[in-house]
């Protein structure tokens, strides 16, 4: 009896089903990764993020989707990543103003810009141009120094907001030569050059690929950058240090954030990919159209500049008193 009922019970487990396999990772990315910009479609910011898209996915094989999210200075875009799972498959392109200069300006963030982003990479950084329309009279750095102090609040530079790096660097400016500059706000890039182009403001604190096209067509003229060393493109354009005017180092970077606790290895693979994409002949020769250039670094050489930047900025916001628009 005992006999019939162990073969009874053997004969029922042996019909069970059996119990499944643990089930395997898929290797990320196993679908489409969504790319945020947080600048309207069509811009220097933009064109950056779409060639790097571009090769992304080509090493991934899997599409890097952009979602172009402009307006409110960006903050829109920033608390989408914020808010996204930390999984890898939600990115952002940030820049100088998003994660660097924002929290000084707008009095209550919905995110912690120091805790709640992870850097992968910075994947362009450029420095900024000043230039001038023609009319006013001034060919380099001594002559615009000597015409902004006979002309105290009358020389006008536009800006693309209170508290942009346009802003920021203007005010710089006008402290490091000791005159009175007027600053004039403005929505975006292009309506800046167009003003400037027109004459309704002189000067302006420009990105290169804005105003390259211009300066080469004779419609702008180029004073300095803000670089340590001259530009391959403006060769005959000095640095700010070259003219004898201090702590003008200034750039105009973007980079790509994930959202905090994103797992180190998906960290990893995707700075990986992103500093190949960054010295292939195909994306440089893209930005080059643009006057501008792919660079690269590891996650804890972004994490380390953002914060620089973000220290840098809380002294120079705070003195130039700016505040949102």
């Amino acid at each position: 009896m005992a006999m019939t009922a162990r073969i009874m019970i053997a004969a029922l487990v042996c019909a069970l089903p059996a119990a499944p396999a643990p089930a395997q990772a898929q290797p990320f990315p196993n679908k489409p990764i969504r790319f945020i910009v947080p600048v309207p479609p069509g811009g220097g910011a933009d064109f950056v993020a779409r060639n790097y898209a571009m090769q992304l996915s080509k090493a991934f094989g899997q599409q890097f989707v952009i979602d172009n999210r402009g307006g409110a200075a960006g903050i829109i875009a920033m608390d989408a990543l914020a808010k996204a799972p930390a999984d890898g498959y939600t990115l952002i392109q940030t820049n100088i103003s998003t994660i660097s200069i924002n929290q000084y300006i707008y009095p209550q963030l919905p995110y912690d810009s120091e805790r709640d982003f992870a850097p992968v990479s910075i994947t362009s950084l450029n420095p900024l141009i000043l230039v001038v329309h023609p009319n006013i009279g001034a060919h380099n750095i001594r002559e615009l120094i000597a015409l902004a102090k006979t002309k105290p609040g009358q020389l006008a530079y536009g800006s693309l907001g209170s508290g942009s790096i346009q802003h920021l660097t203007g005010h710089v400016f006008g402290r490091e030569i000791g005159a009175q500059l007027l600053h004039i706000p403005y929505k975006g890039a292009a309506p800046v050059t167009v003003d400037l182009l027109a004459g309704q403001v002189q000067m302006a604190f420009s990105g290169v690929g804005t105003v390259a096209a211009h300066v080469k067509g004779g419609r702008l003229t180029p004073i300095a950058v803000t670089s340590a060393q001259r530009m391959d493109y403006f060769a005959d354009t000095p640095t700010f240090v070259e003219a004898g005017v201090k702590n003008m180092n200034f750039s105009l970077w973007n980079g790509i954030l994930a959202p905090a606790r994103t797992p180190p290895a998906i960290m990893q693979k995707l700075n990986f990919e992103i500093r190949k994409a960054a010295q292939s002949a195909e994306l440089i020769r893209a930005l080059g159209t643009q006057a501008t250039s792919p660079t690269s670094n590891t996650p804890e050489e972004f994490a380390a500049f953002i914060k620089s930047e973000q220290s840098r900025f809380a002294v120079i916001v705070k003195e130039s008193g700016a505040r949102a628009d």
